[in-house]
């Protein structure tokens, strides 16, 4: 099973610029590669001006849509343009899964089948009941790309 813990995080936000995924979770992946090969060719998030330098990625829900964003952290107070989206997390408890893989989108794949596929559903004291997720890179070195995700939490 994955490392794990169950940290309690301040509030944070996301300033993210997304799509809508569609299908079934094979293809979902295949749409999420292919945004963020999108988002690395045209170097959007070098345009938005977040904390710090860490690439997001984040999955929400909503209206029964799977939106999926790239983004940088922001301030709690700051607002989006017309094409962007503001994601706000909550202070709370969340589960906090670390992973390493040779590339970002190897990070972020590592890092949800972790969450979703083994710590999850171990879980007994809390759950996760929906709001966004998120993944993020720590870090790039010789011994490829580091990441976090966040996924937040209830008491069960």
């Amino acid at each position: 099973m994955a490392n794990y813990t169950i940290e309690t995080k301040p509030a944070f936000s996301v300033l993210g610029l997304g799509t809508i995924l569609t299908g079934e979770y094979l293809e979902m992946g295949q749409q999420k590669s292919a945004f963020w090969d999108k988002i690395n060719a045209d170097k959007a998030l070098d345009k938005l001006d977040g904390l710090n330098d860490n690439q997001y990625a984040v999955n929400e829900a909503i209206n029964g849509e799977f939106h999926y964003y790239a983004g940088r952290e922001v301030a709690n107070d700051s607002e989006a343009a017309e094409d962007q989206r503001l994601i706000e997390f909550p202070a709370g408890k969340y589960l906090v899964i670390k992973a390493s893989a040779d590339n970002q989108m190897g990070v972020y794949n590592a890092l949800e089948g972790a969450a979703f596929g083994e710590v999850l559903p171990s879980l007994e004291e809390y759950a996760y009941v929906g709001g966004p997720n998120t993944s993020f890179i720590t870090s790039k070195d010789d011994d490829g790309v580091h990441g976090e995700m966040l996924v937040p939490l209830v008491e069960k």
